[in-house]
């Protein structure tokens, strides 16, 4: 089979349904006023988009400039103060406020190209203008913290939790997926990051990996295991038409990925495998060893609020979503320019939110707590989502027995497990996907429609 957005069946169909979305461009002062008038909570989360990548891993869809590991030093200080200003232009829009990040993210591309230094820079200015603690959390290449000296100097620098594209124990599966770290680059790169003194490790695996047998699989996870890291994450291999890798199968350049029922099997290998080595369920894809930590951002995108910086950066106020243009050229020239560099947003209703929500931590999380539910709307589950097209489709999970339910909570069953995986990759594959591959097409599209 192939993991494309049409794979799901059913789940798919109902992805490209319920998330139908119009994205336009915001007007002069549009996107400021509605960040401001959307923003009710102070507690916020930042994302900051690191776009460059030193190569192009075949099946990535997100936005990823290819730089030359030479020219990085000066893009990289161009692009950096370009963030600076954007965060300020957000400080001034918000400064009645009173917001307090508690939570900074940094995704890619690849943001451990980015020195100790700017990160000790763009820490230092999001405490000044929020009151954030100066601590980050960043995905990484195992490439990039082979070296000691550099992988302490991130540290140093407010770097305490990094989630490490590891992808692979095989040398094989590495090269189908076009990564350019060794198995040796994984395990030094954790040794580093543990020496440094880094709080909270994740490492990312991949299945469902063209050439790839359920015994490579297994095999990958019991090897994470023996590693010593907090959490280990586990996210199928997902084909998007916009990816290299996408063109290679369709040509029958690289072989198509294994059967779907292989893919179930792969998916519950992760529950029979981990949990007995001490990795407990966080998420259906994510197993944390450490009492009430995870690497967290799924929540943010999904539950918001979430303001997003740097190129190609999505945020969400909780009323308002909006996107960054994907185009490094056009969003340093916004910034520099004193312009939003917001290429598409769009206004988000209670009662979306409110099952965005829900779908969050139910599909994703596992369990949705109904009390948290009222503390965050104000209004009980059934008055809010009980009249809405998504509670009969939470009827039929029920009644089917994908998930139970009781006075204070909905959780999914064994059985559910594997159904809120397709509900998950369908939604990603038909929304965050979607979005990217528009984006990537024009710096400033008057209009976009997903999926």
């Amino acid at each position: 089979m192939i993991l494309d957005r049409n794979a799901f069946g059913v789940w798919s169909f109902i992805a490209k349904r319920a998330f139908k979305a119009t994205f336009l461009r915001p007007r002069n002062g549009e996107a400021a006023r509605a960040i401001c008038e959307t923003l009710k909570e102070t507690n916020v989360a930042v994302y900051i988009h690191i776009p460059f990548c030193t190569g192009t891993c075949i099946f990535c869809p997100y936005t990823r400039i290819p730089i030359h590991r030479s020219e990085c030093e000066r893009i990289i200080e161009k692009y950096v103060n370009a963030l600076l200003r954007e965060m300020k232009m957000y400080s001034k829009i918000t400064k009645d406020l009173s917001l307090e990040v508690v939570d900074i993210h940094a995704g890619g591309g690849t943001p451990s190209l980015i020195p100790g230094k700017y990160w000790k820079i763009i820490l230092e200015k999001l405490s000044e203008l929020f009151e954030a603690e100066p601590k980050i959390a960043i995905e990484a290449n195992p490439e990039d913290l082979r070296d000691e000296a550099y992988t302490s100097n991130l540290v140093e620098s407010g770097v305490n939790e990094v989630s490490l594209g590891v992808q692979s124990f095989n040398p094989k599966m590495l090269k189908i997926l076009g990564r350019r770290h060794s198995i040796e680059d994984s395990i030094k790169a954790i040794e580093n990051l543990r020496s440094a003194g880094c709080k909270y490790i994740n490492i990312d695996l991949m299945y469902m990996v063209p050439e790839q047998t359920l015994e490579d699989w297994i095999k990958d996870l019991e090897t994470a295991s023996q590693q010593d890291v907090d959490e280990i994450t586990c996210y199928p291999t997902l084909i998007t038409p916009h990816s290299i890798g996408y063109k290679l199968i369709k040509e029958g350049k690289i072989p198509t990925q294994p059967s779907r029922k292989v893919f179930k099997k792969m998916v519950y290998a992760c529950e029979d495998t981990l949990p007995p080595k001490g990795f407990k369920g966080v998420e259906i894809y994510g197993y944390s060893r450490r009492v009430g930590w995870k690497y967290v951002t799924v929540n943010y995108e999904m539950e918001g609020p979430l303001l997003g910086f740097g190129c190609g950066a999505m945020g969400f106020t909780g009323g308002y979503e909006y996107i960054n243009t994907h185009s490094v050229k056009d969003y340093i020239d916004s910034v520099l320019n004193d312009r939003l560099p917001i290429a598409g947003a769009r206004e988000v209703a209670l009662v979306e939110r409110a099952i965005r929500y829900t779908a969050c931590r139910l599909f994703v999380c596992r369990i949705l707590n109904k009390k948290d539910f009222r503390l965050k709307f104000s209004r009980g589950f059934n008055e809010l989502i009980g009249r809405t097209g998504f509670s009969k489709a939470l009827r039929l999970l029920k009644i089917t027995g994908n998930i139970e339910e009781g006075n204070e909570r909905i959780s999914l069953t064994r059985k559910g497990f594997f159904t809120a995986h397709q509900i998950c990759w369908a939604f990603v594959l038909n929304v965050p996907c979607r979005i990217a591959e528009e984006y990537l097409k024009k710096p400033w599209p008057s209009k976009v429609v997903i999926p």
